[in-house]
């Protein structure tokens, strides 16, 4: 006498897996692009800069013509103060171009995962997170021995590694 209680309880079921299957793909998608969106910035960057420094060096080269022609008294000196302030913008745009080959090095850094955080030597479950997993469910030797040791500096004497990981249960 359910009365179609445990169908319907499926059907939500079901509905939230659903839900959950959108949620990680979406999740999957918006990663691939914060890791593709950092590459593309850091390349482009690069290539600015080097165009930029090009750009720099060229400008420089026009100030020095700009003066000399000023000196020989063939432009007034309104030219060599417009070509320094190009100069000065364009040795501007290369310095904040230039930091922003770290920026987006470094957001491509986090997109892929990386962490200030070393994982030396710590366990990828929290030890409180792991007890409570073993107080819920038996997870035969799916989870590392609780006496595993900590700071393993050396192979042991038997010349066996001690396992962090063991196969699942057959």
């Amino acid at each position: 006498m359910n009365y179609g209680r445990l169908k319907n309880n499926v059907r939500v079921q079901d509905a939230r897996f659903q839900q959950l299957v959108v949620n990680y793909q979406n999740t999957v998608l918006q990663a691939a692009q914060e890791v593709e969106d950092a590459m593309v910035g850091f390349l482009l960057t690069q290539e600015e800069t080097k165009l930029l420094a090009e750009s720099v060096k060229n400008y420089r080269l026009s100030v020095d013509i700009s003066v000399i022609q000023y000196r020989e008294g063939e432009t007034s000196y309104q030219r060599v103060v417009d070509t320094q302030r190009f100069l000065t913008q364009q040795e501007d745009n290369l310095a904040s171009t230039t930091g922003s080959i770290a920026i987006n090095l470094i957001a491509m850094y986090k997109a892929l995962g990386g962490g200030w955080e070393l994982r030396l030597g710590k366990d990828f479950i929290p030890a409180k997170t792991m007890e409570e997993m073993r107080q819920r469910t038996d997870w035969g030797n799916l989870l590392p021995p609780e006496d595993l040791p900590k700071d393993i500096e050396e192979e042991p004497p038997t010349g066996q590694a001690i396992p962090v990981f063991n196969k699942p249960d057959l």
